[in-house]
């Protein structure tokens, strides 16, 4: 599936085991350009995967130093993670962006999937033979997996 879309991402892809499902990432560096800017982001047990763009992230991102989280690259998204231990779903308030990313929440073994309110990232969903929800930031990436497409 990853594979179908190594062209928007040629820099690096990586897939994790959540011990529940699967994230997969193709990276094209614009932020963060070191190895440490790869996604998926880890914190805690938690995981995220996220195609986008934060605005003024680097606000944020200092005041959560200040609670004391560290962070090992210079990406935008890898804010997400401790924004989702502070304020839950409810981070998605203070996101100004467009984005569109799948979180694995560890604790209760469940994935978020969102998007920006607009939809300038989009994010397809389906399902597969057993029923398994799938994400994707493009159709091609479902197609042979899921019968029928959403975004």
């Amino acid at each position: 599936m990853l594979s179908r879309t190594i062209s928007r991402g040629p820099d690096d892809s990586r897939i994790l085991n959540t011990g529940n499902g699967f994230l997969g990432f193709n990276r094209l560096a614009i932020m963060g350009l070191t190895p440490e800017g790869m996604q998926p982001f880890t914190l805690g047990g938690n995981a995220v995967v996220c195609n986008g763009e934060l605005y003024r992230f680097r606000k944020m991102k200092e005041r959560l130093i200040e609670k004391g989280y560290t962070f090992m690259s210079g990406s935008d998204c890898e804010i997400l993670l401790p924004l989702y231990e502070e304020y839950g779903i409810d981070m998605f308030r203070f996101l100004d962006a467009e984005f569109a990313l799948v979180l694995y929440d560890a604790e209760r073994q469940e994935y978020i999937a969102a998007r920006d309110p607009i939809g300038i990232r989009p994010l397809y969903f389906g399902r597969d033979e057993k029923g398994i929800p799938v994400f994707a930031s493009e159709p091609k990436n479902l197609m042979g997996v899921c019968e029928r497409t959403d975004a």
